[in-house]
């Protein structure tokens, strides 16, 4: 399928609808994916996406996944820095949005109601993920899933703009309404368990004190930041650790 995103790009896209539904539930969930960095061949056919999708549509998530510009038939050129993709992707939850309403992109009926906004980023694509605030519309819940995340090479794949990368995460943490999960192995190839474990504990601490201040300020309900680690995995996720990441993907959502 081509995504019009009416931003200047068509992006070549896939639609793989829930396997599961109960008709007794309300609840109309989206999931958007978000594939590795595309200077290096990543696309949104990456084995790591394959074994994602199964639990989320499992979980009657209606997933989409798409080449990024440049990438596999879609328009466009792909930016050093990554911000431009941010906007694509905010416009990419936009249509899926309206395609689920109505089945048609082009169609503006509100029909279905959407209930849940997923955000799936795998290695740069959870990079990516992370420009994508929590939505201000309390009645659709905004989540992440942040899958090996590239700290260690992190400032050169956004061309030095890792500062605006650590402020957009920080953003999203200090979000009211944010629920994020971060997943990665200590065997990654390209940051080390050492960086992931102190990178782990400055996340946990910051969603603390901003728990701590909502909480006691304006009486909001905690949040949830998960961290998860795979003893052994590597940023691929390959054999027994795929398996592994599929279950604790599906039981977190």
């Amino acid at each position: 399928m081509l995504i019009d995103i009416d931003i200047g790009v068509t992006l070549k896209g896939e639609y793989l609808p829930p396997t599961i539904t109960d008709p007794s539930e309300r609840r109309v969930k989206i999931a958007v994916c978000l594939h590795p960095w595309s200077w290096l061949g990543g696309n949104m056919r990456d084995p790591v996406l394959d074994v994602l999708a199964k639990p989320l549509q499992a979980k009657g998530y209606h997933v989409f996944r798409y080449n990024s510009r440049g990438v596999g038939g879609s328009s466009g050129w792909p930016t050093l820095t990554g911000l431009t993709e941010g906007k694509d992707l905010e416009a990419v939850v936009d249509w899926s949005v309206r395609y689920v309403q109505s089945g048609s992109p082009s169609s503006t009926s509100n029909t279905t109601k959407i209930s849940d906004v997923l955000i799936v980023g795998y290695s740069y694509g959870s990079l990516i993920a992370t420009l994508f605030p929590s939505l201000p519309n309390t009645q659709i819940k905004t989540s992440h899933i942040l899958i090996s995340y590239p700290l260690g090479p992190r400032t050169y794949l956004t061309l030095f703009r890792s500062s605006t990368y650590t402020s957009k995460l920080r953003e999203l943490l200090r979000s009211e309404h944010s629920n994020v999960l971060v997943v990665y192995g200590d065997g990654d190839e390209f940051t080390s368990a050492k960086s992931y474990e102190s990178w782990g504990k400055e996340l946990t601490e910051l969603r603390k004190e901003s728990d701590v201040h909502l909480s006691t300020e304006q009486g909001q309900e905690q949040r949830r930041l998960t961290l998860c680690f795979r003893p052994g995995a590597s940023h691929f996720w390959r054999g027994r650790h795929g398996v592994w990441l599929a279950e604790a993907v599906g039981k977190w959502v």
